[in-house]
């Protein structure tokens, strides 16, 4: 039955990506997967060498193959999927971030979180509740956005001060819903707090202790919605805090051990022009899951599940054969940066070869039409070799960045 049903499988693989959901329901009715929890996974003798020339393949589509770069293998890399270019350096676009979520994590730690300092200058009239003087609100947070600033006022209110008399200062880097510039995000961030402020400013913080502090969401949940979104604003943040381009670089070259001339990095969040392997890529991403499973996390605790999370899988792979098996991260460039470029990578959960590891980077400005062959070409060379296995669904679908991570406390 399982031979019967994979001749099933790669004659629908061929069929074009608009017909993969109706294509996914005929393989399911056909094969029923081998039982593989009681078993340990079979493992070819040596490394089994591509089946599919790619080349070809891209050929085949009437692609051009030199502009594409591809390499997926299973985690123990004794089985080869797909092996095109993969040493050829492409611009990854937001690939990128997948380093910048490793330095991060490596240096900060998944439970790091971001504090926002609040105090206060001046007298309350107690009758009032209101503070003749000034408020200062010192931030570090990427992610300080509404909740947080009502947050903040309701901390003050706690504390007795619901009007303000005064200017609402606050520090050199704050930000507030994304937006880098203090001087435009003070009064944004001022209006959700409503307490009536004369003005906004940007100075320094007092000295001393701060009356309260709000501390973010955990660096583990940012990480997974800047990858899930794509943030650059985040990784730039974030990247800032350990070394910028700079200190990525180094890091990627320094302790990942990847080759100094096929690593150039001039922005965190893969912005501009930016230049990493298939290979390379790969390299980052096995780094990434070892690094997760250091602290009791998965790459999915960081990366988005297609289909199941919002952002830029949302509606990417649903009801293909790969939905709800993926967990990625997408790359997109418009024509104005290296001619466009459309990028994938991350893990294929299977039934029997467990993780497969995979990068594809394609060059180009039919960004569109590029996504669809990547969705192709990924699901035919997986449904060639193995069975998806769709991640455990939940009763609710997860949030990313919850309200209620946020923790307010007295220093």
């Amino acid at each position: 039955m399982f031979a019967a049903g994979l001749v099933v499988v790669l004659v629908l693989t061929f069929i074009p990506y608009s017909l993969l959901t109706r294509a996914r329901q005929a393989v399911v009715s056909v094969i029923s997967p081998p039982d593989v929890s009681s078993r340990a996974v079979e493992q070819p003798q040596g490394v089994t060498p591509p089946a599919l020339d790619v080349e070809r393949w891209y050929a085949e589509h009437d692609e051009r193959p030199e502009l594409h770069g591809v390499l997926v293998e299973t985690a123990d890399r004794r089985a080869l999927l797909a092996d095109h270019n993969a040493d050829k350096t492409f611009n990854p676009a937001s690939l990128i971030k997948l380093a910048t979520t490793l330095l991060v994590l490596k240096r900060l730690g998944p439970d790091h979180r971001f504090e926002t300092r609040v105090y206060t200058e001046g007298e309350t009239d107690e009758a009032t509740k209101t503070l003749k003087g000034r408020v200062f609100v010192s931030s570090a947070d990427p992610t300080f956005g509404d909740h947080a600033a009502s947050l903040v006022a309701r901390g003050l209110r706690e504390r007795g001060v619901e009007r303000l008399d005064g200017e609402i200062v606050v520090t050199d880097g704050f930000s507030f819903n994304y937006n880098e510039k203090p001087e435009e995000s003070a009064p944004l961030a001022a209006k959700v707090m409503g307490m009536k402020e004369k003005g906004t400013a940007v100075g320094e913080a007092p000295a001393g202790a701060p009356l309260f502090v709000l501390r973010s969401y955990t660096l583990r949940e940012i990480l997974l919605y800047m990858n899930a979104h794509s943030s650059n604003f985040v990784a730039e943040q974030l990247c800032a805090r350990v070394g910028g381009p700079e200190g990525l670089r180094n890091f990627i070259v320094g302790e990942l051990g990847l080759s100094a001339e096929q690593v150039e990095i001039a922005r965190c969040s893969g912005r501009e022009r930016n230049r990493m392997s298939a290979r390379g890529v790969l390299a980052v991403l096995r780094a990434l899951d070892d690094e997760a499973a250091r602290h009791g996390m998965r790459l999915e605790d960081l990366m988005p599940v297609a289909s199941d999370d919002a952002g830029t899988l949302r509606r990417r792979l649903e009801g293909g054969p790969l939905d709800g098996a993926l967990v990625g991260k997408t790359g997109t460039l418009t024509a104005e940066v290296d001619g466009g470029m459309a990028s994938l990578a991350g893990v294929v959960y299977t039934e029997r070869a467990g993780k497969i590891y995979f990068a594809i980077l394609d060059q180009g400005s039919r960004i569109s039409e590029n996504r669809e062959l990547e969705d192709l070409l990924l699901a035919q060379l997986i449904l060639a070799q193995d069975i998806p296995r769709p991640l455990p669904q939940t009763e609710e679908r997860r949030r990313l960045l919850p309200s209620t991570s946020l923790t307010v406390s007295d220093e």
